[in-house]
């Protein structure tokens, strides 16, 4: 359990983008490494890059996304970001992350923004609707603890509000962040493969 880490990758030491989980098992055996599971690490823009913060190896290769008032699910309020701190991680709502700057950036190894918040301290996010008939297929990020979290994809389309409960309710989630819809996969799995590239991913490695 402890040889198992959890990573964010997003392009190799050409900067080529991985886009797809194949690749980046590839470029992990390559240095005796092997993907255990992953997912991508939230959404991102046409070029492929992360629409929010994004940190790898301790290195800020994109900005914290401070905009509000935007379209799509990355703006909705509030949105958040998850970092890890070597064996620990945690989920921080991206306008406390902001305010206390110096000490929330202090000795992040990953982090990665997305939105929205769909659980924060225990309570789900208030904008989420019973009933609501926006249902996609979806993954996100969700803590147990400081030193667990767990990488979730739902198996068929679900609602924001469904998808919360599910993570509080079934899996004792205290805090979790949305990291996309349709466009997600997760390895290992016959379809993690299928369909276009995308950007940054989250993964555990071994």
């Amino acid at each position: 359990m402890h040889k198992d880490q959890l990573q964010m990758f997003w392009r190799d030491e050409r900067k080529n983008v991985f886009g797809k989980f194949g690749v980046l098992q590839q470029w992990l055996n390559q240095r005796g490494k092997s993907l255990v599971c992953a997912t991508n690490a939230g959404i991102y823009e046409e070029s492929l890059r992360p629409l929010g913060l994004y940190i790898e190896n301790g290195i800020e290769l994109r900005r914290l996304n401070v905009r509000k008032n935007a379209y799509g699910n990355f703006y909705l309020q509030p949105n958040g970001v998850f970092v890890i701190r070597g064996t620990q991680a945690n989920i921080i709502n991206t306008d406390q992350f902001a305010a206390e700057r110096s000490m929330q950036w202090s000795d992040v190894t990953f982090a990665t923004q997305s939105g929205p918040l769909l659980i924060e301290h225990g309570r789900i996010n208030p904008m989420f609707s019973a009933g609501s008939d926006n249902r996609l297929v979806r993954n996100a990020i969700c803590t147990l603890s400081i030193n667990e979290s767990a990488l979730v994809f739902s198996r068929g389309p679900i609602s924001f509000f469904d998808f919360a409960h599910f993570l509080k309710d079934k899996l004792n989630c205290t805090d979790a962040l949305y990291l996309d819809g349709s466009v997600s996969r997760f390895y290992p799995g016959l379809a993690s493969d299928i369909g276009p590239q995308f950007g940054a991913m989250i993964g555990v490695v071994k």
